[in-house]
């Protein structure tokens, strides 16, 4: 009888065995590359804080000119550079930004210091640019014009997320600050200027982008 009872215990306790469900996977945790070449391309939104009004005179009519600068500049910010850990990054990056009027095209170019805080899927980081920026040389097509004559140092500090979507494609988001100075903003009448002085630009700038 217990030659008979062992061998069919065994074979019902196999019988449940088989019956029990499998286990879905567990899908592996997602992490962002940590060391290589690495680029960046975002949308850059920034507006201008800084706001300059006086009044000229036309160095032909001797008409009285008012003048009042407030913009917003629009474009793509691209990086490209090396990530030789997981917490840091340096690279080489520029900015097309386009002013609505065309006073105030620009192209910044610049070094970038990124730091990511956290080795997760999600990560803060903060980003730090030091450059120049470059005019377009472009002008508002008004009578009375403004123009960049000359650029100048700009410096940006922006704080955001990213989101790894995979091993090498990750989702960026930030909001930030921006110094334009700019040594020569041009103003004047009919193609003449009438003014040529330094100027100081705050701006704040949002983005959003992807990182690979």
């Amino acid at each position: 009888m217990k030659k008979i009872f062992f061998p069919l215990l065994l074979l019902v306790a196999l019988s449940v065995k088989a019956a029990e469900p499998i286990p879905a996977p567990v899908p592996q945790h997602i992490e962002f590359k940590y060391y290589g070449f690495y680029s960046v391309i975002d949308y850059t939104h920034m507006m201008c804080l800084s706001h300059f009004s006086g009044q000229y005179m036309d160095p032909i009519s001797g008409i009285i000119v008012g003048y009042t600068d407030a913009y917003n500049l629009n474009g793509i910010t691209a990086v490209a550079g090396w990530q030789w850990r997981k917490e840091s990054a340096l690279g080489i990056g520029f900015s097309y930004l386009n002013d609505a009027t065309g006073s105030f095209s620009q192209i910044p170019v610049f070094l970038e210091f990124r730091s990511h805080f956290l080795r997760n899927r999600i990560t803060p980081f903060t980003a730090v640019q030091l450059g120049y920026t470059i005019p377009f040389g472009s002008k508002n097509a008004e009578v009375e014009y403004t123009r960049i004559a000359e650029g100048g140092v700009t410096f940006a500090l922006s704080i955001g997320a990213r989101i790894a979507i995979r091993q090498k494609l990750a989702f960026n988001i930030y909001a930030g600050y921006q110094l334009i100075q700019l040594r020569a903003v041009e103003r004047g009448f009919n193609n003449v200027a009438a003014t040529i002085m330094p100027e100081l630009y705050n701006n704040i700038k949002f983005g959003v982008g992807v990182n690979f």
